[in-house]
């Protein structure tokens, strides 16, 4: 196929329609890793002014741990049969451990978001988050990958502390 992407091996048993809406996630949940990015390095630049001047006001006895999280929702598209209207609809749910900094390792359960530089040389492969869900989060379940219809992102960060004397 001219868009680089093979329709071989897992994907070989798909129809036009089918490959065109896992192609589309495929792009969603790239534009979502860049959104995580940017959000992550905005509220660590936040947190890093305000935790220097919290040390510095408390003339540095301030020890902290903190933690930023990304949430990534999968949602149900609303034309599949599992849609309900009254509930949320949550298909999978990824957590990606942001900060404390997490280690680049290929056998990871997440991938590495704190990498923006990988991400031009994705451009014609699949995207690790999308195989991750795929393999480990829905157990190779091609008609739940392509039941999703949309996707919800939250970066939390989560701080806690405490004073040593």
């Amino acid at each position: 196929m001219s868009d680089g992407l093979s329709w071989s091996g897992r994907w070989a048993n798909l129809s036009k329609q089918e490959y065109d809406r896992l192609l589309a996630l495929n792009e969603q949940i790239e534009q979502a890793e860049q959104w995580i990015y940017r959000r992550t390095r905005d509220m660590v630049t936040a947190y890093s002014l305000a935790a220097a001047q919290a040390r510095h006001a408390d003339n540095g006895r301030l020890d902290e741990d903190v933690n930023l999280i990304a949430t990534v929702l999968f949602l149900v598209r609303e034309d599949h049969p599992a849609f309900l209207h009254e509930r949320d609809n949550i298909l999978a749910r990824i957590d990606i451990p942001i900060l404390p900094a997490t280690s680049i390792d290929e056998n990871s359960t997440y991938p590495d978001l704190g990498m923006e530089s990988d991400w031009p040389q994705r451009g014609s492969d699949w995207n690790p988050l999308l195989l991750n869900l795929y393999e480990r989060v829905l157990q190779r379940d091609t008609a739940k990958l392509l039941s999703i219809g949309a996707l919800c992102v939250d970066v939390v960060l989560i701080e806690q502390q405490w004073r040593s004397w």
